[in-house]
């Protein structure tokens, strides 16, 4: 009835905002990604509504280590922009597009990490390093026990904890180095 005599309906479903100074970025951040400001918010709101509904973890597929041949193709229709933006993004992390687009599909598949080639590197000298230091420690051990001696100025057992982390350690980044270069079967 308001409507007839000029007047708008009230909606029930509007919620007023005072973005302060957030206004003008929020504008042009909707204004970039096409959005309206209204929807924008709702997405905002829904994605927040949406993580604290579902607190678990989204479920991952299971990998094995049957080596498996990739030759399924999917095709990608980017802007230019994103291509653009992609290609950088790729090659800031030592990557193809191609091979980043496959790396980030499988992160998100199995929540294993897929490393770049300058990670693979930093990790391999990471390794090397770790195992150099692992094999002095052995030796120190090895002192140690043959002349009983010295025992009391080191603890035997903590460089002997020392060796076991720094080789856990190395099998961890070598299963990861190793997984990024495999290629992996999910079930």
């Amino acid at each position: 009835m308001g409507e007839l005599m000029g007047e708008r309906a009230k909606r029930t479903t509007t919620v007023t905002v005072d973005l302060g100074e957030l206004k003008v970025p929020w504008q042009a951040w909707c204004q970039a990604h096409g959005l309206t400001p209204s929807h924008a918010l709702r997405n905002a709101i829904r994605q927040t509504m949406d993580r604290r509904a579902t607190p678990a973890p989204t479920p991952r597929s299971r990998v094995t280590p049957k080596r498996e041949r990739a030759i399924a193709r999917i095709e990608l229709n980017l802007t230019a922009s994103e291509l653009a933006a992609l290609k950088k993004m790729a090659g800031q992390e030592g990557y193809v597009p191609t091979k980043w687009l496959v790396a980030m599909v499988r992160t998100k598949l199995t929540g294993q990490p897929q490393v770049g080639q300058p990670e693979l590197e930093t990790l391999a000298r990471s390794n090397q390093q770790l195992l150099a230091l692992g094999r002095n420690l052995n030796q120190i051990t090895k002192v140690l026990n043959t002349a009983p001696q010295n025992r009391a100025a080191f603890r035997v057992e903590v460089i002997t904890e020392l060796s076991r982390v720094i080789q856990a350690h190395t099998k961890k980044v070598s299963d990861v180095l190793r997984g990024s270069v495999d290629r992996w079967h999910l079930q």
